[in-house]
């Protein structure tokens, strides 16, 4: 439904497009109809041949698919079925499967255009329909791979006579159980251990046939290919087969130590070394090294299965496996390597001298070694051949040319096994001759057997490995090169072509590599030196000739090591070579979407040509900078991080800048292409797991990584499959970026796509930025020497990667200076950031998700109350965190008052932001999953203590029920009344005084006022009437419960004996009516039958006079039209005669005329024998015509014939019905007596009861006050148990209440917290008011006090002076005056001071100063003055209460 026609306006006339088109379509169907029926078919034959015995037994039949009930034929829909028809009750889950057609034909499709390269819509389609024509001609073709093998082996190992039978396989499990449990039982081992031991046998067991019959089938296919690609080759198919040499029949070869490299064009001139044996069908193998123990296997018969596991056979089959993987990897190395070997089109452009930045040659660095990690995993890539298509649809002037393939690229299998099985045979020839005591047990032998031949095994697969590196470095040379073919500016200025055959000089070898600043030194042709050990010129690109024979006279180990190099220089540059082409491309989409090829010039603001220009030059100048430019294991990390840091950087800026940019624009459309776009396209740029197709059976276990170690060890296959794309054996085409990075933005219009460029632009900005902020950590981390700069020094911009030349015209640039900086640690810098930037938008997604209660946040709305509750919760705190690590968070407060926005602290580095945002949104998610775990354990818990409360002694089925969903109803408001305003004073003319609008204006916005109120009342009625519903559907639940209570008790307070006979008697009249009713029913059924019947006869009565009447009258019309027809015959023969006669009479007058010198014998004798003819025509045309009427007789019999049986039927009928008429009022009859028999039989029943009842109840009186008794301690203890559960009940509120508050408090906290941040400016201007009130407050305090005590003072001494004056006439005893005095004038002193503190006390504390009144002293005599004995008493009166204040 999604596809459009592809129109091509350049072609005459754009219906063969469509017509194109549609037959794509119609080849779509036919293809994925026909695959669906041929498997619905097949999984009918499988399930009927499970289910053909019948299992009653249902615990054998677990986990097999369930039984077809083959009744009914049914339609999928009620349209026209693309299917089958299938049974009502007939379920194949595994055409859940059919998702994986189209990707399969995407795939196809895309190696279809990367190799063909359709340059128009037309030959797209066309491509696109040959494609589906070949996949509809392999995939419906009953063609069966296993053919290719003998007879024997199918019936062995192709067989599903018993493996395919689950019940067989389980008893013959069964059988190995029981055997091996004899044996275990002597040897006294644990039954337990003996099941799982035997079944994991079976299990793998079945595992390693199912993948021996998957690796047999693709070595079919794979050892076609080898013998077509030989044959075009020129050479013969027995290069595929080795004659077999079995261990016992073997001798020791001598001077067999390593066989050499194989040049196979000297096989062109010298074949005697190749054994030309040709097996008549394909052989397993394992066959060719051992046929006769380790090889010898059978899964036809139970008794062959029980052999292979209750002896080694489970070894063996690895064992076989491991031989049938290792010849399908070298079939399919051998092909690949054929496959991508061609010879580019035409001669190579003239070699030009290249730019200055590359010209000179690698400067020689500090000759110091780092130890690095180098990403290790393309080795393990295999390349699918790519098809052959038709060159009409291929691009005519830029693209490789069919030509015959090259001899050189072809392998011979059969050389290169036959030099390692010798050693494998030597190798146990000499096991043998050690081991000849134990070599007498069969067991001991097949151990040696296996080992050698995994050995063998690995040593083969290790040698054809170099064939797999070198077929994969000429599939990313032929697609650089490609690549390079649409922009020759770039391959002629910075990239070095090979010649085929070309001589290599001096130069070209590390020993060139010498500073002679006399003469210019252009860079040598070759990748790395003769022994891999040096890196020499990464702009090199070797023809495949030389790809071929490169590192091939060096040692195995070495070669190996120096193709892995070459493979990990080649690949990454190639990355990063597709990329920029990619990034310089994307201006052009959608126009170069689809039609990569298309002349559509480059846009200068996406880099163009000189931003490829700057970027590769900056490539160079980094791996000059190097401290071992030479050492390839280094130049190849630092690719392999370049290209990851680049990656992620277009996955960054895509996944979160461009994206959250639209969407905070209210560009939804934007937004939502991107997503669409990014869902397929990013994918292939990451390393992220991408699953196979083939492992929709097999999966790997929940919680391993595919990616994991421990998931390799333990599941190879399986986490192979997870890991190793839809095509695990193939490999896509290397340079399918361009097509990725376009998908991202095809949706995307002009004016969004500089947004996007923007983004990006800014992205290389923050790159930067981190770069520029983390500069010590990078110079930390190199040598010592290195790691003191002076302290102005900054960063070489220029020489780090990932940053683009136009920096370095920035401003910045100028105060750069050209210090040190490793370009291996600001690459891993830069790849740490942009994962921990990738972790932390995880987060905050899944974050922002859980606080909305929303399931994806993509609307503007949404992401505006996202940021904003993000920065409330998250940035804020981690910002004030960061500025009060670095001390600056009252710098931050003040930034934070006067800007109104959430600012990083200055001096933050981009990383330690992101990482405090990290570790803050960790936090907040474990405290959430806390609370969801509390919540949970909480509900839990009282629903046990509900159901241990509850008095019914049931299951405690609440337990394990569903939580219930809550329907919170909330009505919205709609804005009826703003949106009326707003759409009105769109359009108004502002007058001064008056405001006017337009007619249809007003009458729009009146019409919309309208439209918003109807759509208000009807979704009101329609959220009112549901919210109704569930009320009344509650409140009905409610009372069904309370009248089912009440039955229930009105039940057992009135026993049902008292209302038996009132029930007995209702239902005999029910019955009786029931019964008439039903006999009055039957008796018109049967009066509407015989009327329907009778009417029926009545008209076939009526009709049988008609058809008899128009029988007859057809008969007399065919016999007046049998006697016409024989009149006419009659006349048309007289007329012919009389013509013949005429025409004889007029012969002879001729004759006559003429002289004819005939006879007229023969003319007499004709006209004789036609009148003799003439009566015998005419008894032969009677003949017929009697026979006619004889049928029409019969046939007038046979009718009336049927006629007189139809009457004695319809009699007979009559009779019957009449018979069975009286045999029903019979049975009435007999059912109403027996009815009046129950019915007596019931009230003497009911009598005998209520004798029974009156019995009973005599007892019962007798029982009353025990039964009250028991009652009354009954209520007791469910009084007790009600006052429980309320306490129960009340504690659980308790807590629900507890929590609501602790929720509330916390929401009125932060609600304060955000009050206080608003109002904190304001704060601190009453801080200051008030810091100075306080400050006049304590002055006037201590000011008050000094007055008081100085009044208290004066009046204490002037009450002295008056007491002296008065004691001066007391003169004759002076002692006990003055020991009166000093009591006195003590006591007042105690007291004053006492008396001051407790009145400042009260009295200061307030905001207010209030007048105190002087307290009264107690006059006491005295002459002495006492200013100077009671100051310091003034004094600590007056400083407490000023302390106090």
């Amino acid at each position: 439904m999604h596809r459009c026609p592809r129109f091509d306006f350049s072609h005459p006339y754009f219906i063969k497009a469509y017509r194109e088109e549609c037959t794509c379509l119609r080849l779509h169907l036919q293809l994925v109809r026909g695959i669906l029926n041929q498997h619905i078919e097949c999984q009918r034959e499988y399930v009927q041949r499970l289910w053909q015995k019948g299992h009653p037994d249902a615990s054998n039949t677990f986990g097999l698919p369930l039984n077809i009930i083959c009744k009914q034929l049914i339609f999928i829909n009620n349209s026209c079925s693309a299917l089958k028809n299938i049974y009502l009750l007939e379920f194949h889950p595994s055409l859940g499967l059919a998702s994986c057609i189209p990707s399969a034909l995407e795939h196809l499709l895309r190696e279809a255009r990367h190799t063909c390269r359709p340059t128009s819509a037309s030959a797209l389609t066309l491509l696109e329909r040959r494609v589906l024509q070949l996949a509809l001609d392999v995939w419906l073709t009953p063609a069966k791979p296993e053919s290719w093998y003998s007879a024997q082996l199918q019936k062995d190992l192709f067989s599903a006579k018993v493996m395919g039978d689950p019940f067989l396989v389980g008893e013959t499990g069964l059988l190995a159980l029981k055997s091996a449990a004899d044996q275990g039982q002597n040897q006294g081992q644990d039954s337990q251990m003996l099941l799982l031991e035997m079944f994991s046998k079976l299990l793998e067991l079945l595992t390693l046939r199912h993948r021996l019959i998957e690796m047999s089938l693709e070595t079919v296919h794979l050892a076609r290919l080898y013998k077509d690609l030989a044959c075009e080759m020129g050479f013969e198919e027995f290069h595929l087969y080795l004659r077999p040499v079995h261990f016992e029949s073997a001798s020791h070869k001598d001077k067999v130590v390593h066989p050499p490299p194989v040049f196979i064009t000297s096989l062109l001139e010298d074949s005697d070394c190749v054994d030309r044996y040709s097996p008549a069908t394909l052989v397993l193998a394992i066959s060719e090294v051992d046929d006769n123990q380790i090889g010898k296997f059978s899964f036809y018969t139970k008794e062959a299965i029980l052999k292979l596991l209750c002896h080694s056979g489970v070894e063996n089959m690895q064992v076989t496996l491991a031989c049938q993987a290792t010849q399908k990897n070298a079939l399919m190395v051998a092909v690949q390597q054929a496959s991508f070997y061609h010879t580019p089109r035409g001669s190579c452009p003239p070699i030009k001298e290249i730019s200055s930045g590359l010209r000179n040659h690698s400067g020689v660095g500090p000759t110091r070694r780092r130890n690095s990690r180098i990403v290790n995993g393309i080795e393990g890539m295999l390349l699918a051949p790519i098809p052959k298509v038709s060159d009409a649809l291929t691009h005519p002037s830029k693209r490789f040319q069919a030509t015959k393939r090259a001899p050189e690229a072809f392998v011979s299998i059969q050389l290169e096994k036959v030099g390692l099985r010798d050693m494998m045979l030597n190798a146990f020839l000499l096991r043998k001759q050690a081991m000849a005591d134990r070599m007498k047990n069969l067991d001991e032998i097949g151990k040696v057997k296996r080992d050698v031949i995994v050995e063998y095994c690995q040593k083969f697969n290790r040698h054809m490995s170099h064939y797999a590196l070198r077929g994969q470095i000429i599939a990313y040379y032929n697609s650089l090169r490609a690549l390079l073919d649409d922009f020759p500016t770039i391959r002629d200025t910075f990239f070095m072509v090979g010649q085929r055959q070309e001589n290599k000089e001096l130069r070209d070898s590390n020993d060139g590599l010498k500073n002679d600043p006399r003469s210019f030194q252009p860079r040598p042709r070759r990748l790395l030196s003769a022994d891999g050990k040096v890196f020499l010129n990464l702009w090199f690109i070797p023809h495949p000739s030389e790809v071929l024979v490169m590192f091939k006279t060096l040692p195995e180990k070495v070669a190996f090591r120096a193709l892995k190099l070459t493979l990990q220089l080649i690949a990454p540059l190639h990355d990063i070579v597709a990329y920029l082409f990619s990034f310089a491309k994307l201006g052009n989409c959608p126009a170069c979407f689809e039609f990569p090829l298309s002349p559509n010039p480059l846009r200068g603001d996406w880099g163009g040509t000189e931003g490829i220009g700057s970027e590769l030059q900056e490539l160079q100048k980094m791996i000059d900078s190097l401290q071992s430019p030479q050492d390839p294991t280094l130049v190849s990390q630092v690719l392999l991080l370049q290209r990851e840091v680049m990656f992620l950087q277009f996955d960054a800026a895509v996944r979160y800048l461009i994206r959250r940019t639209f969407l905070a624009a209210g560009n939804t459309s934007a937004y939502q292409s991107v997503i669409d776009g990014m869902y397929h396209g990013l994918p292939s740029l990451s390393n992220s797991p991408m699953k196979s197709i083939f492992a929709s059976q097999l999966s790997l276990p929940q919680p391993l990584d595919p990616q994991s170690l421990q998931a390799f060890v333990l599941f190879p296959w399986r986490a192979f499959l997870e890991d190793g794309g839809p095509f695990p054996v193939t490999s896509s085409s290397p340079d399918t970026l361009e097509y990725h990075m376009q998908l991202c933005f095809c949706g995307l219009s002009g004016h969004d796509l500089k947004v996007a460029h923007g983004e990006l632009a800014g992205m290389q900005l923050l790159m930067e930025d981190v770069l520029l902020s983390n500069y010590h950590t990078i110079m930390e981390g190199l040598p010592e020497q290195q790691a003191t700069p002076d302290k102005n020094t900054q960063p070489d911009l220029s020489r780090v990667p990932g940053l683009r030349s136009q920096f370095q015209s920035s401003p910045k640039a100028s105060k750069l200076l050209g210090g040190p900086c490793d370009a291996v640690m600001s690459l891993a810098l830069l790849r740490s950031f942009l994962v921990l930037w990738k972790q932390l938008e995880v987060l905050k997604e899944h974050w922002g998700q859980l606080k909305l209660q929303v399931q994806d946040i993509n609307s503007p709305s949404l992401h505006k109350q996202f940021s904003e509750l993000y920065g409330t919760d998250i940035l804020y705190p981690s910002m004030k965190a960061i500025a009060r690590r670095m001390g600056k968070e009252d710098e931050f407060e003040e930034i934070l008052i006067t800007s109104q926005s959430i600012l990083p602290p200055k001096g933050a580095s981009e990383i330690e932001i992101k990482t405090q945002q990290l570790q803050k949104l960790l936090e907040n998610l474990e405290i959430h999953m806390i609370q969801e775990v509390l919540k949970k354990v909480n509900r839990e818990i009282t629903l046990v203590v509900s159901e241990k409360s509850k008095e019914q002694h049931t299951l405690p089925t609440d337990l394990w029920k569903h939580q219930v969903m809550e329907e919170n109803f909330s009505i919205i408001r709609p804005q009826i009344v703003e949106n009326f305003v707003q759409r009105l004073l769109e359009n108004y003319q502002d007058g001064g005084l008056e405001v006017t609008f337009r007619k249809d204006h007003l009458e729009a916005c009146l019409l919309s006022l309208g439209c918003d109120v109807m759509a208000r009342e009807r979704s009101n009625f329609e959220s009112y009437s549901m919210c109704y519903e569930h009320i009344l559907e509650h409140v009905r639940q409610k009372l069904c419960q309370k009248e089912q209570e009440l039955d229930i008790i009105r039940r057992g307070q009135n026993p049902p004996e008292d209302k038996a006979g009132q029930v007995a008697e209702l239902s005999h009249n029910m019955i009786m009516e029931i019964t008439a009713l039903r006999a009055r029913l039957t008796d018109l059924e049967e009066e509407n039958l015989n009327l329907k019947k009778q009417i029926r006869k009545e008209v076939q009565e009526e009709y049988e006079a008609l058809v008899q009447a128009l029988f007859v009258t057809c008969l007399h019309i065919k016999e007046k039209l049998d006697e016409n027809q024989l009149n006419l015959i009659q006349k048309v023969c007289e007329l012919i005669g009389e013509v013949r006669t005429e025409g004889i009479d007029n012969m002879k007058s001729l004759k006559k005329k003429w002289g004819s010198a005939r006879p007229d014998e023969e003319m007499k004798e004709n006209p004789a024998k036609q009148e003799q003819l003439q009566p015998l025509e005419q008894d032969n045309c009677g003949l017929p015509a009697l026979v006619r009427k004889l049928r029409s007789l019969g046939h007038w019999r046979l009718v009336v014939q049927q006629a007189h049986f139809r009457g004695q039927l319809s009699r007979a009928e009559k009779e019957a019905v009449q018979t069975k008429k009286e045999c029903l009022n019979i049975k009435l009859m007999a059912e109403r007596e027996v009815v009046l028999f129950r019915q007596q039989l019931l009230a003497l029943r009911q009598a005998l009861a209520r004798a029974q009842a009156d019995n009973v109840k005599m007892c019962r009186q007798q029982e009353n006050q025990a039964q009250l008794l028991k009652e009354l301690e009954h209520r007791v203890t469910q009084e007790a148990l009600h006052r429980q559960q309320l306490d129960l009940m009340k504690a659980s509120s308790m807590e629900k209440l507890l929590k609501d508050v602790e929720q509330k408090e916390q929401h009125l906290q932060l609600l304060t917290e955000d009050a206080k941040r608003a109002s904190k400016l304001g704060q601190l201007q009453q801080k200051k008011i008030q810091r100075e009130l306080r400050q006049v407050r304590s002055r006037l305090a201590h000011e008050r006090s000094v007055k008081l005590d100085a009044f208290q003072w004066v009046e204490e001494l002037q009450s002295q002076l008056n007491d002296a004056e008065q004691s001066s006439t007391q003169r004759n005893s002076p002692g006990g005056l003055i020991s009166q005095a000093h009591y006195s004038l003590s006591s007042a002193s105690t007291s004053s001071r006492y008396t001051q503190q407790h009145l400042l006390k009260t009295q200061l504390t307030g905001s207010k100063i209030t007048r105190i009144q002087r307290p009264k002293t107690v006059p006491i005599k005295h002459t002495k003055r006492t200013d100077h004995v009671f100051l310091p008493n003034v004094a600590d009166a007056v400083q407490l209460p000023a302390f106090q204040v």
